[in-house]
């Protein structure tokens, strides 16, 4: 079972966290972002795209994602990466 993490995990470990994956050999690598109100932007989020990008440098390839509401105002998008 899989739970969401409470604490604050910035994009770069959850990049180094991708890198680890890919050269440990697992297939799947999942990934969510929280997206903070003072980030938030009309139909721009650069945080996401810098997570996406740095963890398909890695080697990794987006192969789904979805995006949920936390209560009332906090989006939060899950990004499945499978190996390129």
């Amino acid at each position: 079972m899989a739970w969401l993490r409470n604490d604050e995990q910035d994009i770069g470990q959850t990049i180094a966290e991708a890198r680890r994956a890919y050269q440990e050999g697992h297939e799947i690598f999942v990934s969510r972002l929280r997206v903070k109100p003072e980030n938030m932007r009309a139909w721009a989020v650069p945080d996401a795209a810098d997570l996406i990008e740095g963890v398909e440098r890695q080697g990794w390839q987006l192969s789904h994602m979805s995006e949920n509401l936390i209560g009332d105002a906090f989006p939060l998008m899950t990004c499945i990466f499978r190996r390129h």
